[in-house]
């Protein structure tokens, strides 16, 4: 018992913090998907017949970009709880574990150039350290942008496409290849460089009181939707949080005048309450949505059929920023036949507003077709094209089956991030696996039919929910 009672009073608050990794049984799910991921990134390369220079090497260094994200969010969220800067040596602890986690998987990480081709024993140890280095500052990467912003879990499901698009309409991976085999000693020296200013960025003075009693969401807590409300009443609570949930004077007023037409309990008076709580403060940030249409004209002028992924995403990213207009705990006058038509009404102006907005944007990326430039990059040709004005109908087609996600899993968050992120990785599976299978079932005829079913869905779903399901408290039947 002495020697128990010694060993649990030695044991530092490092130790105590890496319990982390194998005590939060949340985790192993998520050492499954690293284990995979894992084993395809180290086996792919290995199976197939080598090769240089063809980017076959750098998956790793996603891998280790990953694991410092999720390593770093783990402390952040101990860092987060009140008073835990007071901990003896706490101010340190961060630094020593985003470093001793880095190191290990830096190094198993880097264990695939080995089996690159061509190689001399110098050049191979050369290539070894530029490797080491690699890894270490897209771990790094991941750790800075885990501490730097809130919600940073959220780039997790959001990687995935990111890869797949840099990978096969910019060859980012070969020319990161390239990189790390002909320019081992700059990766060598951007790595000590960033490593460097990690360790001084990671031990300054107030980053333990910067975080502690912050309302902070962790990896763990997209699965809590309690967590996610006291986060969201937190944040509404300080002075910047009040002033972005506001909308303008001039919006409401422009919102009550369309409200004051109507009867007290007349539908009118319903749907432009309901359409006040759902647009007022995107109508308020107008000039933002005014600068960003030129700039998104010319991204996806230059990106081209990437276009469509964004496009498919404006529907997941309107829906996740709102709460469903049929639920609510107040005592409102809307029955539930109210709720439903004006849900439905909701639905189909959202989706004339996003396909305007795509007509604007493809409108002006054809008068700016005259006047940007081609580029060259890396013996590629980027050349501006104009967008299609036949894209507009991407978010006709899936901002019905966002909105049916909305409904069936407003209280779950995770399952619908997932649900909303799973046609962006089913459009980019079949873009670039099953591209020359599926083009010729693009066709007026197939879009037609998905419309109809989707929109159809919807109506189907929010019917059953509108009058079957209880719209307060939990969700469920009668």
């Amino acid at each position: 018992m002495e020697g128990v009672h010694r060993r649990s009073k030695t044991m530092s608050i490092l130790s105590v913090n890496l319990k982390h990794l194998y005590q939060r049984r949340g985790l192993w799910l998520v050492y499954a998907i690293l284990a995979v991921a894992i084993f395809w990134v180290f086996v792919t390369p290995l199976v197939r017949s080598p090769e240089a220079a063809k980017g076959q090497y750098v998956g790793p260094v996603v891998v280790a970009f990953l694991v410092g994200l999720l390593a770093t969010l783990l402390q952040i969220e101990v860092l987060s709880k009140p008073f835990s800067y007071c901990l003896p040596g706490h101010r340190w602890v961060l630094r020593k574990y985003v470093f001793g986690v880095a190191v290990p998987v830096s190094i198993l990480c880097s264990m695939l150039f080995l089996a690159y081709p061509g190689l001399n024993s110098w050049a191979l140890l050369v290539v070894l350290c530029s490797a080491f280095f690699a890894q270490f500052t897209f771990y790094l990467a991941g750790a800075v942008l885990a501490e730097s912003i809130r919600g940073a879990v959220v780039v997790i499901g959001l990687l995935p496409p990111a890869v797949l698009i840099a990978e096969g309409f910019f060859d980012l991976h070969i020319l990161l290849e390239r990189i790390i085999i002909g320019g081992g000693h700059l990766v060598i020296s951007v790595g000590i460089l960033s490593s460097i200013a990690a360790w001084l960025w990671l031990g300054r003075a107030g980053l333990a009181r910067k975080h502690c009693s912050v309302p902070w969401i962790g990896f763990m807590d997209i699965f809590n939707k309690e967590k996610l409300m006291r986060y969201q009443n937190a944040r509404l609570g300080t002075k910047r949080g009040r002033f972005r949930k506001h909308p303008r004077p001039w919006v409401e007023k422009w919102f009550l005048e369309r409200m004051e037409r109507y009867d007290y309990r007349g539908p009118g008076r319903f749907f432009w309450g309901a359409l006040y709580c759902t647009s007022a403060l995107v109508v308020s940030r107008w000039q933002n949505i005014l600068l960003f249409l030129p700039v998104f004209a010319i991204m996806f002028g230059y990106v081209g059929q990437a276009a469509v992924f964004s496009l498919i995403m404006l529907p997941a990213m309107l829906v996740m920023g709102r709460q469903p207009p049929v639920y609510s705990t107040m005592l409102i006058s809307g029955g539930r036949r109210r709720r439903y038509t004006t849900t439905l009404w909701l639905a189909v102006t959202d989706a004339s507003l996003l396909c305007m907005g795509t007509l604007v944007i493809s409108g002006l990326s054809i008068l700016l077709a005259r006047f940007m430039p081609a580029f060259v990059l890396e013996g590629k040709t980027f050349s501006f094209r104009p967008i299609d004005p036949l894209v507009a109908i991407v978010p006709l087609l899936f901002l019905p089956f966002a909105s049916t996600m909305q409904l069936v899993f407003h209280r779950m968050p995770f399952l619908l991030f997932g649900a909303l992120m799973l046609p962006v990785y089913v459009a980019v599976f079949l873009a670039f696996g099953l591209r020359e299978r599926v083009e010729h079932l693009v066709n007026p005829l197939s879009v037609v039919s998905l419309l109809v079913v989707s929109w159809g869905v919807f109506q189907l779903v929010l019917r059953r929910i509108c009058f079957k399901w209880c719209l307060v408290g939990k969700r469920g039947a009668h």
